[in-house]
Parts: structure tokens; sequence; C-alpha cells
């Protein structure tokens, strides 16, 4: 049967809830902060790589990923090394989420969603938290004649539209006669420029825009005589999260590094020892020659 993951901020019972379904054929499900596992928990408190489930036959286990602040099944610390079973309904803690898990049978319709998009969601959440009103992304002219205006794109599902006339949610005065010049659309997945219509380049990071493309945080968009700067503070949280090192946890320890050891210098051949030892050998001779008389 598949794995379903419902995940819920514990900071904040009003958050949205997140759900995950993985089918039954999966081996592993790594659950952690950073980019590539199959449940991203944007949270200080989550390490990189958290915690993973593994299939064993019909059963699904839990262990922990030598997290630095440890996994928690039923309220029970999950010791380093072991796995534990899962059986629908249990409660998993990690960091400041909470997920409950679903083994039954029972057909659940789930609204499918990208993990990508999942991740943003819950780092807006958690920037929401912070500081409400920051989490939202922007459009903000950096050069032009309308430098320094900024284009909140804060409603899921609309199209804004940027152009001279002022019917536009951004009105550029320094472009051509084109009254609409572009659209972004913001859904799920995030941002979306598009040109609207037979107008002069649209042009993302210098590239020209065919169609549509997806934004991301620090793009750069130019038309007309206007520059403008994207800016998600979600996808911002996202990669310095998974760039920092976990609270409390211990920079890993640099290996003492050896001092480059001397070579040995080579005895020098020193010409004067070797005529103190010749002079020592002949006078133990004379020595030895003048007993040898007196006996006599």
């Amino acid at each position: 049967m598949p794995l379903r993951l419902q995940v819920a901020a514990l900071d904040d019972p009003l958050a949205r809830v997140f759900r995950y379904e993985f089918d039954a054929d999966r081996a592993r499900i790594l659950l952690g902060r950073r980019g590539g596992v199959d449940v991203l928990l944007p949270h200080p408190k989550v390490s990189l790589v958290h915690a993973r489930i593994e299939r064993r036959g019909s059963e699904y286990l839990i262990a922990d990923d030598g997290s630095t602040n440890g996994t928690r099944l039923n309220g029970a610390a999950v010791p380093g090394g072991q796995r534990r079973t899962l059986r629908d309904g249990d409660r998993i803690l990690i960091g400041g989420f909470l997920l409950q898990v679903g083994l039954s049978d029972n057909k659940v319709e789930w609204r499918p969603e990208a993990s990508g998009s999942m991740a943003r969601h819950m780092a807006r959440e958690v920037l929401e938290r912070l500081g409400p009103g920051e989490s939202q992304p922007q459009l903000i002219v950096v050069d032009g004649a309308q430098t320094g205006v900024v284009l909140t794109l804060g409603e899921l599902g609309r199209t804004f539209v940027l152009g001279r006339a002022g019917r536009g949610d951004l009105r550029l005065d320094d472009v051509d006669m084109w009254r609409e010049r572009a659209a972004l659309v913001r859904d799920e997945e995030g941002v979306t420029v598009r040109e609207l219509g037979p107008t002069p380049a649209l042009t993302v990071n210098g590239e020209r825009v065919n169609g549509a493309r997806l934004l991301h945080d620090g793009d750069i968009l130019v038309f007309g005589g206007t520059t403008l700067r994207f800016a998600d503070p979600a996808e911002l949280y996202l990669r310095k999260l998974e760039d920092a090192a976990t609270p409390d946890e211990p920079e890993p320890a640099k290996k003492p590094t050896k001092a480059p050891q001397k070579a040995t210098p080579a005895r020098e051949s020193r010409p004067e020892l070797a005529l103190i030892a010749f002079g020592a050998v002949i006078a133990l001779l004379a020595a030895g020659a003048i007993v040898y008389v007196l006996v006599w």
C-alpha cells in the first residue's frame, strides 16, 4: 500500500497541511532540509538529511540519519542506528514539523503537488511567522524612469501585467508605444514571465524569452529602457537554509595538518674527521710497537 505523510508546522496550528504520497514500490524516502530529499522540511532545526523511511516487504521503517536534534516517533526518541516500524496514524516529530503517517487502504483524494512548490509554501509560512509581509515575491525596478518602484506578487493564481498604460499592475513610462509588454503569472510552481503580443525583446539574464520562463530569485529582466530584478524571499530562505549549519551542530573537526618535516640532511663527508681517525690508528700501532720492543 502507498505511504502518505501529512506535514504541519508545530508552532502554528492554523498553518496549511502539506500532503505527500509515495507509491508502494518506493524503497527509500529521505526527509531533511537540503535539496534533493523526498520530503523537504525548511526549518533550522532540521538537518540536511534528518531521517529516512525504508520499505521492508510490507512494512515501512523509520530511522534517524544522525541528525543533531533527533527524531521522535509517537513521543519517543528514535535511537541512532535503529529502525522503528511505522503504523497507520503514527506521529513523527522532526524539527518544527509534525508528520502524520497514513497506511490505510482507504482511497484518499489528495491534491497532487510537487515537492519544490510545497517547500516554497512552507518557507513562506515560516517567513510570515518571522515577519508578516516579508515572504511574497517581488519585482523591483533597478534602472529606468521608475527606479525603486516595487511590485509585490502577492496573490496566487493572478496574472500581473507590465506596461505603459495605467491599466497595468506596474506602469513603465519609458517603454515604447506598446501598451502592454509582459505578464507575470504566479502559481504553485512559482512566478512565470511571458511576453504579451508582438513586443520588442524581453530578456531574462541576457537571454531572449520565447514563450514563458520560470523566474528565480535574483533574475534580471530587461525590456524597453527598464531593468528589473526578481526577488523571491522563500527561494532565498531555502537556499540559505540548505547552506547553513544546523544550530547547535558542531562544526566538523578539522584534521590537524602535520607540519612538513624537514628533510634530514645527509651526513656530510668531512675530511678532517677522516684524518683524525687515521692519526689515532697510527698512534695505537706505534704504542704497541714500543711496548713490544721494551718487552723484548
